[in-house]
């Protein structure tokens, strides 16, 4: 039986994968971990813990189903994650900074801002 047959009739007995199909299928994998991996880094709860241990003398206060950050100090002294860069826009985000193109932002308050009673 030809390669050709092979290729064009998947369902025969002697089928084999080609490299071809092999690369694809490792390509479709790491593609699949860097879009997992850009989900889990651009939701709120993960920025805003990162900013929390990249802090630890800062008074942070959170509100991550809305996405909001209460500082102690300016956002231009705050330590960011890696990937992550403050702009008046999107606040503290990875925007343009994604293989993928999703990306995650959280806006930042001063302090006097937070009120636990309303989250």
């Amino acid at each position: 039986m030809s390669d050709l047959h092979e290729t064009l009739h998947p369902d025969s007995k002697t089928f084999k994968r080609s490299a071809t199909e092999k690369v694809v299928e490792k390509t479709d994998t790491q593609l699949w971990k860097v879009f997992e991996d850009e989900m889990k880094m651009s939701s709120p709860d993960f920025i805003i813990e990162e900013v929390k241990k990249l802090n630890p003398d800062v008074k942070i206060e959170s509100d991550p189903d809305r996405g909001l950050l209460f500082s102690s100090v300016d956002i231009e002294k705050l330590v960011l994650p890696e990937w992550f860069y403050f702009n008046q826009k999107n606040w503290i985000t990875n925007k343009h900074n994604t293989q993928s193109g999703i990306y995650g932002s959280v806006r930042v308050y001063p302090i006097e801002y937070y009120d636990p009673d309303l989250i």
